[in-house]
C-alpha cells in the first residue's frame, strides 16, 4: 500500500496525542484514531504496527520537540553555563505550564501500560525523563569540567536536582494566565538558588560568581 500524501505520519501523531490526552490510552482504539484522521485502519497500520507502538511514538515525538526547543534556547543564550541553564529552564517551565494536563495524562497512561506488562510503573517514565534531563546535564558537565560547580554525590545528577527544584515550585502554580512570564520568573529564581548552592567560590570572600 502506498502512502497517503494527504494524511501523513505527523498528522496521525497529533491526532492520536489529542485523543490519548482527552480520553486516556485504554479508552481510545486504533479505529477511533483512524476515523479521526479520516483514513482506514490499514493506512494507520502502514506507519504503526499497534496502538502501543503509536502511543510510544507520540511520547517520543513530544520529547523530540522539547529537546529541540531546549537546544535552540541554549544556542541563543550567552555562552556562560548559568545563563544557558536559565534560558533552557525557562523554555522547559513554559512547556510544562502550557501542557500540564496532557503531561499528567500521558504519565498516567505510561504507568498503566507498564503495569499491564508487569513492570515497575516508574521505570519507563524515568527512561523518558532522561531525554529531558540530558540537555541540562550536558551544560552542567561543562560547568563541572571548567571548575565552576561542585560534582554531585555518587549516583546523583545535578540535572535531576535542578528539575526537581523547578517542579517543586511549579507544583503550587495553578491557572496561570501568562505561562511565559511565570516561566521566566520561576526559572530565574530556581537557577539562582541552585547555582548559589553548587557553585565553587572564586574569590577570598567565599562568594559565588
Amino acid at each position: 500500500m502506498s502512502k497517503n500524501p494527504a494524511v501523513g505520519k505527523e498528522r496521525i501523531l497529533e491526532t492520536a496525542a489529542r485523543l490519548f490526552i482527552k480520553q486516556g490510552y485504554k479508552a481510545v482504539s486504533t479505529r477511533d484514531i483512524a476515523r479521526a484522521c479520516n483514513v482506514t485502519n490499514a493506512a494507520l497500520y502502514y506507519y504503526f504496527p499497534s496502538k502501543e507502538a503509536l502511543f510510544w511514538e507520540v511520547i517520543h515525538h513530544h520529547l523530540a520537540q522539547l529537546a529541540e526547543a531546549l537546544e535552540q534556547a541554549r544556542q541563543k543564550s550567552a555562552p556562560h553555563p548559568k545563563t544557558q541553564l536559565q534560558a533552557m529552564l525557562t523554555t522547559y517551565a513554559e512547556w510544562v505550564l502550557q501542557r500540564r494536563a496532557s503531561f499528567f495524562a500521558l504519565r498516567r497512561d505510561i504507568g498503566e501500560i507498564a503495569k499491564k506488562q508487569n513492570q515497575d510503573a516508574s521505570r519507563p517514565f524515568l527512561r523518558l525523563a532522561s531525554v529531558i534531563i540530558e540537555p541540562f546535564e550536558t551544560v552542567l558537565r561543562q560547568a563541572e569540567d571548567e571548575g565552576m560547580v561542585m560534582p554531585p554525590p555518587q549516583g546523583a545528577t545535578l540535572g535531576n536536582v535542578l528539575l526537581a527544584m523547578l517542579h517543586g515550585v511549579l507544583h503550587s502554580r495553578e491557572d496561570v494566565a501568562d505561562p511565559r512570564a511565570v516561566a521566566e520568573e520561576t526559572a530565574a529564581w530556581v537557577v539562582e538558588v541552585f547555582w548559589r548552592g553548587v557553585a565553587i567560590p572564586t574569590n577570598p570572600t567565599g562568594e559565588t560568581p
